[in-house]
Order: C-alpha cells, then structure tokens, then sequence
C-alpha cells in the first residue's frame, strides 16, 4: 500500500473513531437550551472524588443508602469513577453502581421546565435525578426517594440554585490557564523553536535562500497534500459516492 494510501486511511480511522463519540455524548456539567439558558452544576457537589451527599438514607428504608455527585466522578469503595451510588446499609464493601458521569443524558418532557439527569449502569440499574430550581441563598439539598425493583430505576431530586436557568452559568468560566491551553502554548512554543533552529541552520550553513530555507518542505507539502486527500476520501465515503485511487509513482 502506497504511502498516501496509508495517509488517508489513518485519518479515516481517527474520523470514525472520534466522530461518533462526539456527536453522541453529552456534558455532565452544563446543558443549554435556546430561549431559555444554561443550567451550570460544575459547581455543585465535590472535586476531590468524593461525593457531595453521602450515604443518605431514601425516603422509603430499603436496607441501602445512597450517595451522589453532580458533574464529577466519584470513588467510593466498589464503585469506580460513577456519579451515584448503592451502599448496603450494614456493609459497605457491598456496593453497586448507578452510572458514570459519561452515561449521562438530559431529559425534557412536556410541560417539564427543568430537565431530569439520568444515569446508565451496567449493572442493569439507571438513575434519575430530578432538578428543581432554589432561590438564592437557600443551601443545596439531595432528596433519594427509593427505587424500582422491577425497572430497576433509582431516583432523586437534586434542589440549588445551580438548577435554575442561568442560576450559575458562570460558575465554569476557568480560574486559570486550563490543561489543554498549557498543551498548545507548549506545542506553539516548540514549533517557534524547531522554525527558527531549523530556518537557522538551513540560511547560514547550507547557505539556502528563499523558501528553501523552509525546514522539511518537501515533507510538510507533501502532507499537507495526504491531509486534502483523506478529507475528500472521508467526504465522499459518508456521501456514498464513488472513490478511488491514482498510483503514486
């Protein structure tokens, strides 16, 4: 197989590999709505891998408390990196999970103003979070009202203000520079380094001039081209039409 073969099929698979997922994945933090707003949580319960509310005991005793964390995972014993869990009440080794915060999904119903957060197990159990808006002041609060033994359905009601429309929508706003602009100020910066070393070199030790003083410019023309290439290949491939290759002398 040819090398600019080889260029569009990486890039066809790193397309279908990362498209699906973010198309279909939803943010556990913040959801947003025209015409009515954001509703923001990324302030609402804990950061450090624990719970915001744990081990409360349901309105209807089953022998199990819960516990429940908004927008970040939690860890508590057997369950791993979830945003809720079921504890039993005499045995907190026994545990199971309601849901990692990746499951999550925004629901509306009609006549709802708020949406509900539910949460996928695999362990055949789901979660339901209701939201309800609190006025300003008021101290966020975690009712777990029991489950279903059938559906295996667990639900809650999560009150704050956090739940209203714009109640904290500039509660995400970062405090600093976060991990991934460190990563491209870096990566900007090492390029301004490996352009001027190599320009540098390419002007006064080969005595090269014009755009030959460009370093690797074969390389990166040529790239550039397998990069069009594999873009076309993706387009016309989810456009089902028709596809096909020169040889690369």
């Amino acid at each position: 197989m040819s090398l600019r073969q080889n260029v569009v099929w990486f890039f066809t698979f790193f397309l279908l590999l990362h498209l699906p997922h973010k198309l279909t994945s939803e943010n556990p933090c913040i959801y947003k709505l025209n015409g009515k707003g954001v509703i923001d949580l990324t302030s609402v319960g804990r950061i450090d891998g624990t719970p915001g509310w744990k081990r409360i005991t349901p309105e209807k005793t089953d022998g199990h408390v819960y516990s429940y964390n908004p927008c970040h995972s939690f860890t508590e014993t057997a369950c791993i990196d979830v945003a809720g869990c079921q504890v039993y009440a005499t045995d907190e080794k026994v545990a199971y999970s309601l849901g990692p915060q990746s499951s999550v999904q925004w629901k509306t119903t009609s006549g709802q103003d708020i949406p509900t957060l539910v949460y996928i197990s695999d362990e055949k159990r789901s979660l339901s979070v209701d939201l309800r808006c609190l006025n300003s002041g008021e101290s966020d609060k975690l009712e777990v009202h029991g489950h279903d033994l059938v559906t295996g359905l667990y639900t809650m009601t999560l009150s704050s203000k956090c739940a209203c429309w714009d109640g904290c929508k500039d509660s995400s706003k970062p405090k600093g520079l976060s991990g991934g602009t460190l990563v491209i100020i870096l990566f900007m910066v090492l390029v301004v380094i490996y352009l001027v070393a190599f320009m540098s070199y390419n002007k006064f030790r080969r005595q090269a001039t014009g755009i030959n003083i460009f370093p690797h410019r074969t390389f990166w023309t040529s790239l550039l081209g397998y990069s069009v290439d594999g873009v076309i290949f993706v387009f016309r491939k989810v456009t089902c039409k028709s596809i096909g290759y020169n040889t690369v002398p």
